[in-house]
């Protein structure tokens, strides 16, 4: 727009100035040529391709004295080309040397510096412009990340405090109320009829009491183990290899099964660490609606001897014992990798 209001204030010039020195000539012809070839400068993006048509203009003003007029138009875009040189064209305003073309070449010549500099300005206004911005987006990506390891952070706070309740719980209010269930039986041996009755209502208070500790402790026992948290952090903990971790198992699982869980795929890690040339592995755990399957492969092409493959290895005979626990199996095997599927029956 800005080369738009100035080209069109120099041709507004140029068209004055022919007409002040030749009143009846046709000056459609001239305005016509001239705007041609000023907006072919524009257009075509390549030197060499404008260079045609300054050299068009000028076999136009050997032509044509009358084209000198014309002369500041196409400095505005010669200037753009050749910065400096462009002052070597500015002799041929003599061919037919008027003091208002002279002013116009100098205008033409000083809008085209400012348009330059303006933009300059603009690409560097554009480039702060678009760094400010990469650097907006990262710090929005760097505060969510921090809000998530925030919130990450308080959840694993809130689950090992829970854990600890737990075990509080069970280790002295648990132990104290068994201690007194067992004093009451006791008492019971040897009291006369008349508060047997009082002794068996306050031994059966005290068995409910323990039996909402003991749903209290298995709930915050089954809230305190955050699976997933746990098997990213062991994925974490491995630098050797990619590890990539499909998770999709129901919210409320026991705590004995995601401990299970936690086992195997512990066992499996270690094993590809240990025995395994793989350099990915990938780990899947799915809840169907009647059982949970956990399929662990990776992409070694060989295991070494001392790996527990066989029926009697370690590893294997904890899985097959897990499996059987849940009344589901395990199979294991090379598969463009080692694999182990294992699926756990729901209860």
């Amino acid at each position: 727009m800005r080369k738009f209001i100035e080209k069109s204030i120099i041709i507004l010039f140029c068209l004055f100035n022919t007409y002040k020195v030749n009143p009846t000539i046709d000056l459609v012809f001239y305005f016509l040529i001239s705007l041609i070839i000023s907006v072919a400068l524009d257009l075509f993006p390549k030197r060499l391709a404008r260079l045609f048509f300054y050299l068009s203009f000028l076999g136009l003003l050997i032509y044509d004295p009358l084209f000198v007029y014309y002369i500041p138009l196409i400095l505005y875009n010669l200037y753009l080309d050749f910065k400096a040189y462009s002052l070597l064209a500015l002799p041929l305003i003599f061919l037919d040397f008027s003091l208002i073309n002279l002013i116009n070449s100098v205008i033409s010549l000083y809008l085209t510096m400012m348009t330059e500099k303006f933009e300059v300005l603009l690409r560097e206004n554009k480039a702060v412009r678009d760094e400010l911005k990469e650097d907006t987006i990262y710090l929005r990506k760097y505060n969510e990340q921090l809000k998530i390891d925030r919130e990450k952070n308080i959840h694993i706070a809130i689950l090992t405090e829970r854990n600890r309740i737990a075990r509080e719980l069970h280790d002295s209010i648990g132990h104290s109320i068994s201690s007194s269930i067992l004093q009451v039986e006791a008492l019971k041996v040897v009291a006369d009829d008349n508060i047997k009755e009082s002794l068996n209502l306050l031994q059966n208070t005290l068995r409910n009491g323990m039996d909402d500790i003991r749903k209290s402790i298995h709930n915050l026992y089954n809230e305190s183990l955050d699976l997933k948290s746990r098997i990213e952090d062991l994925c974490h903990e491995i630098s050797n290899i990619d590890i990539k971790l499909i998770y999709k198992m129901d919210d409320n699982l026991p705590y004995d099964l995601k401990f299970d869980i936690l086992s195997v795929v512990k066992e499996a890690i270690t094993n590809c660490v240990k025995h395994s040339n793989a350099t990915e592995l990938r780990i899947t755990l799915l809840s169907q609606p009647k059982f949970h399957s956990i399929v662990i492969i990776d992409n070694g092409s060989r295991i070494d001897s001392t790996g527990n493959l066989s029926d009697k290895g370690i590893g294997l005979l904890s899985m097959k014992e897990i499996a059987s626990k849940y009344k589901g199996f395990v199979n294991y095997g090379f598969d463009n990798g080692f694999k182990i599927h294992m699926t756990l029956m729901k209860g």
